[in-house]
């Protein structure tokens, strides 16, 4: 089964390795398209997983949304019961959203393994000499390092044109709609510099009686 999914692989990706004749170009022609592939369909894998879990995201933002501003309320009362239990739910429902969100960034290096796989069956023993000796890499790199070189600036690039994509913007719109909830999220430092000012008029009114 893994044979058979490399030979698909294999017409699907030796194209890009055949548009120039110079066979060391159309490696690194090739392989900074096949880059571009991986960023592409990660980041389309990335928006699916975001679109699929948008409710769930939406409904525990809002639920950090009210335990935190449970907990600053109850800090304004001085009720410092009410604030570990209101902020241990604030701090549960962050966790959950924390590894969401990292699960949802995992996503774009999904296609990665496959292409590597791929690239070991047709570039395995294909080394690059280097100039000088690099501590760690040697004398010469294979093919995960230049792979990886070109799909940093394929990365980079995609970047700068993803906000441009139709497709995209909507998954944009989407995180930003969860950025905005967020600054409904009432603020403990403003609620502690305020106590502390207080603290400080008290403090230099009676120092004035004195």
């Amino acid at each position: 089964m893994y044979e058979k999914w490399l030979i698909y692989l294999d017409h699907a990706f030796i194209p890009f390795y055949r548009l120039v004749k110079d066979p060391v170009l159309a490696y690194f022609i090739g392989t900074f398209l096949l880059a571009v592939l991986c960023v592409v369909i990660g980041e389309l894998l990335v928006g699916l997983a975001i679109y699929l879990n948008r409710h769930h995201v939406k409904k525990l933002t809002h639920d950090l949304i009210h335990w935190n501003n449970l907990a600053v309320e109850a800090v304004k009362k001085g009720d410092s019961d009410a604030y570990h239990t209101f902020n241990k739910e604030a701090n549960d429902v962050y966790g959950k959203l924390f590894f969401l969100s990292i699960a949802h960034s995992a996503a774009c290096l999904v296609p990665i393994p496959f292409v590597l796989a791929w690239m070991q069956m047709r570039f395995g023993t294909v080394e690059f000499p280097l100039p000088f000796t690099v501590p760690g890499l040697g004398s010469s790199v294979n093919y995960v390092f230049t792979f990886v070189v070109l799909y940093l600036p394929a990365y980079w690039l995609f970047k700068k044109i993803k906000g441009r994509l139709p497709l995209f913007r909507q998954i944009e719109a989407i995180v930003q709609d969860s950025g905005r909830a967020v600054h409904e999220m009432k603020s403990l430092a403003d609620v502690l510099e305020k106590k502390i000012k207080e603290a400080q008029l008290r403090q230099k009114k009676a120092v004035q009686k004195v």
